[in-house]
């Protein structure tokens, strides 16, 4: 019954729709010329081979685009729908992004749906950190306005300021280190004083959210795989 109403909804809406698409495409586009950059780079400077190869291992995923139809912004416990399932080799715990950032993880699957648990869940943990920083908090989502996040436990001599870009830190299987999460709006003393309190406005506009993509976390035969593409083993003859 979703699926139908997105389907009327989608007819009435293909300009948008194909300009978002638009915007994915260019998107996309870039971070392949960004990959061509690294590597033209990693010929005319000192970055090693290994060096190269440990930086795809430590990302190790796969991108899969879904369609959200449906959501909720304005509860406590907010859910997406996706049309994507077990059948398409989605599972619990994925992380799911979408073109501006961090959306949230997969947390039931059937054949052919998922339900996607966003920041926007009082039950949502996402580590994060300051950009360019090694300073670790959890952003967690209290309610109220779905623009907003608050990001806990940062060390209190962390040196953040306003307009800081908050990212994802890596210490999870859900997202590689540095997926777009935020910007910081407010940063204060927690009341202990101890920790950093920050205000983060969050890069995912999800009121308007209609696609997004999947991450799946290679398996160890595939980071072989690439690893072998990159450093070939000389065959005996």
């Amino acid at each position: 019954m979703l699926n139908g109403k997105d389907k009327v909804t989608t007819y009435f809406g293909l300009a948008e729709k194909n300009r978002a698409l638009a915007e994915q495409n260019a998107l996309l586009q870039q971070r392949i010329v960004e990959l061509e950059m690294l590597f033209t780079e990693h010929q005319l400077d000192s970055l090693s081979r290994a060096e190269a190869i440990t930086r795809i291992h430590r990302a190790g995923y796969h991108i899969s685009p879904a369609q959200v139809i449906a959501k909720s912004v304005n509860k406590t416990d907010n859910y997406l729908t996706i049309d994507r399932g077990t059948a398409d080799g989605v599972e619990p715990d994925m992380g799911v992004i979408g073109i501006d950032g961090v959306v949230g993880t997969v947390f039931k699957c059937t054949e052919h749906y998922s339900l996607v648990m966003p920041l926007l869940n009082s039950d949502s943990y996402t580590s994060c950190k300051v950009l360019g920083s090694k300073d670790i908090g959890i952003l967690q989502w209290n309610g109220g306005d779905a623009r907003y996040a608050m990001l806990y436990d940062l060390p209190r001599y962390s040196d953040v300021k306003v307009g800081d870009t908050i990212v994802t830190s890596g210490n999870s299987s859900f997202f590689p280190e540095g997926v777009m999460v935020g910007r910081v709006e407010e940063a204060y003393p927690s009341t202990d004083g101890l920790y950093m309190t920050l205000k983060i406005q969050l890069s995912t506009q999800f009121s308007k959210l209609e696609h997004v993509f999947i991450m799946r976390k290679m398996d160890a035969d595939e980071l072989s795989a690439l690893k072998e593409l990159l450093n070939p083993t000389k065959k005996k003859k």
